[in-house]
């Protein structure tokens, strides 16, 4: 069974139980009464509590899956264009405790240019890092291009980042001159 089949079982298993449990905890009011009656009341309120934790977190768990695979596909199709891109763009995979990224770009992002340079790997970006001000091109899941700068300090020339190459490196200008 996949694990979307189990998550719809353990749903459906906890909203029977608590239904099942508010006759049984009519009756025992009704003819027992006292602390008995209590105490399956309660089972029932917990019951009914983990039905609705549980279909809260099975939603939460389909929106999320959902806006995982809308942004890989609108990540796809920007750059799945035909025409070359002026830079081949890094996607931002994790952005490590401590790095200057932290606060000015998100992850998923995608890193266009560092300081006008279009970086294609990580170390490329890394050295494309100068002491001071450093300006960033990047693109968030709207797909608008931003500009974030961030400082580095002497000796902190590291993104402490994970990074994914979208696009090979940019096609090469054609040359409209005729062999010879």
């Amino acid at each position: 069974m996949n694990i979307d089949g189990e998550r719809t079982l353990l749903g459906a298993m906890l909203w029977a139980t608590a239904a099942l449990s508010a006759p049984i905890t009519t009756m025992m009011i009704l003819r027992v009464g006292g602390v008995p009656a209590l105490s399956v009341g309660a089972l029932g309120v917990l019951l009914f509590g983990a039905a609705l934790l549980c279909t809260h977190i099975n939603q939460r768990l389909d929106d999320q899956a959902d806006d995982e695979n809308a942004s890989d596909a609108d990540d796809h199709a920007h750059f799945a264009d035909d025409t070359p891109l002026e830079c081949s763009g890094l996607r931002v995979l994790r952005i490590g405790k401590g790095s200057p990224l932290k606060g000015h770009l998100i992850e998923k992002s995608v890193i266009l240019k560092i300081n006008g340079v279009c970086p294609a790997t990580a170390d490329e970006a890394n050295h494309a890092l100068v002491e001071g001000r450093n300006e960033i091109e990047w693109m968030g899941r709207n797909r608008k291009p931003l500009i974030a700068h961030i400082t580095i300090q002497e000796h902190e020339h590291d993104l402490l980042a994970q990074f994914e190459q979208l696009n090979p490196r940019p096609a090469p200008p054609v040359s409209t001159e005729a062999p010879a």
